[in-house]
């Protein structure tokens, strides 16, 4: 495919963002607290005592974070820069990363350049993103990668569907490995990989039915390779968190996790109960306005980390089997609230997401309730109906694949979250697909064209 060139508005763009986000580095300060207190930690163990410390220590939190923090710890020795600011600098560097990807797959699927910049620019100067590239999190480490999985799957789609054997091989060798890296930020990949690469391959095979005997040798080897360049490493992980810790995962936060929220969900429903969690989906603030602190406490992380912590102590095993007969014993229950919390995922954008201290003159923008309330309900909207369109327009043949794979991947992280209790920074590996879409429908309706 002919590369396009960059138009000036473009490379504006660029430039101006990259400002805009070094402006940012040099003058927001990360506060550490909660979560981001254990990452400090797990970068100090790494850098100090390396990764055989952190496998005897653990099971820990996903590594690949963890060792960006005891990298820039690194350099901060070297540099004398204090590593929260070489931390943002890495959050610039991975903003333009993902934006320069955005772009890409943007032009691939031939969305007018106006539509782009709009698309880019609120890219840069969205406040969750930003917040995600200034705090000790590690959300801001998948942008690129969940972008990367999308690239990948397409050009592997293109090969085997040309019967390009070698390419075919190569690519699917890449997207395991890009999965894994998926998965080394957030371990629910682990669940999300298997069932995306299936239904990955189904597809090319039903989309291309007729000569899809020609080429199934072709796609059982990027099968093959995808699957093993995934599996390999994530079962070495394991094995060594096995070896050092006696646990063979990738993680241990998960199972009690999921008990917290399972066991919360299942307490007695009443109407208004039903009602504080369809206003809890939101957005905290808005269940606190209509029903009261203290009733919409009861839909927050700290109940169902009540409910979790009080089980910390059983194995995985365990922990699941009970979530399993807890949500058995009303599904209908279960499924409906699960649902619920994964409208959560659409409430992305916000202005008060915390962790980051920001300039006087932005955090009195950020502050004003109008300006963040309606960003929040705007983007939200847009976003949910920009992905519903955007998927069911490409089950339509014929269309590019992008489209089918970006709706793809977007339901099942939201699906594997939903399991779980959802903060809004979860949502954020996932916006630059919603930005996607956005743009694709904006292209629709205001430059209507055939995407091939």
């Amino acid at each position: 495919m002919k590369q396009p060139q960059l138009p000036s508005s473009i490379l504006t763009v660029f430039l101006l963002s990259l400002a805009y986000w070094f402006y940012l580095a040099f003058n927001t300060q990360m506060i550490i607290c909660f979560d981001s207190i254990n990452y400090q930690d797990l970068g100090r163990l790494i850098q100090n005592h390396g990764f055989l410390a952190y496998f005897k220590n653990g099971p820990n939190r996903e590594p690949l974070y963890p060792f960006l923090v005891s990298a820039s710890m690194a350099i901060e020795q070297i540099t004398g820069l204090a590593y929260v600011k070489i931390m943002a600098i890495f959050g610039v560097l991975i903003m333009f990363l993902t934006q320069v990807l955005t772009y890409r797959i943007l032009r691939i699927l031939n969305i007018g350049t106006g539509i782009c910049v709009l698309v880019l620019s609120y890219f840069a100067l969205s406040p969750a993103l930003n917040n995600a590239s200034f705090s000790l999190y590690s959300e801001i480490t998948a942008l690129p990668i969940i972008l990367g999985i999308i690239m990948t799957s397409a050009v592997a789609w293109e090969a085997i569907t040309k019967n390009k054997r070698q390419e075919a091989l190569i690519y699917g060798a890449l997207l395991g490995m890009i999965l894994t890296l998926a998965t080394f930020v957030k371990a629910a990949f682990e669940c999300i990989t298997p069932v995306y690469l299936i239904i990955f391959f189904a597809c090319v095979i039903a989309s291309e039915a007729k000569q899809s005997f020609k080429r199934i040798t072709t796609l059982l080897f990027c099968l093959a390779a995808a699957f093993s360049f995934f599996y390999v490493p994530i079962t070495g992980y394991k094995w060594l968190n096995l070896h050092y810790n006696g646990n063979f995962a990738i993680t241990n936060r998960g199972s009690w996790a999921l008990y917290g929220s399972t066991a919360r969900r299942m307490e007695p429903l009443t109407f208004k109960r039903f009602a504080e969690a369809l206003a809890y989906a939101p957005g905290e603030g808005v269940c606190n306005s209509l029903f009261g602190a203290q009733e919409c406490d009861f839909w927050s992380y700290r109940k169902s980390d009540e409910f979790g912590y009080a089980k910390s102590n059983d194995s995985s095993a365990t922990l699941i089997n009970l979530s399993t007969q807890k949500a058995l014993h009303n599904p209908f229950q279960y499924t409906l609230l699960t649902a619920i919390e994964g409208l959560k995922m659409f409430f992305w954008e916000s202005t008060q997401i915390g962790f980051v201290s920001y300039p006087h003159w932005l955090q009195k923008i950020y502050d004003t309730r109008i300006f963040n309330n309606g960003l929040r309900f705007l983007v939200s909207l847009i976003s949910l109906a920009a992905v519903v369109v955007v998927w069911f327009q490409s089950l339509r043949p014929p269309s590019s694949p992008i489209g089918f794979l970006i709706g793809l991947l977007i339901f099942l992280y939201i699906s594997f979250f939903s399991f779980f209790f959802i903060l809004t920074r979860y949502a954020l590996p996932i916006a630059p697909l919603y930005l996607i879409c956005i743009g694709i429908w904006l292209n629709q309706k205001l430059a209507p064209k055939k995407i091939n």
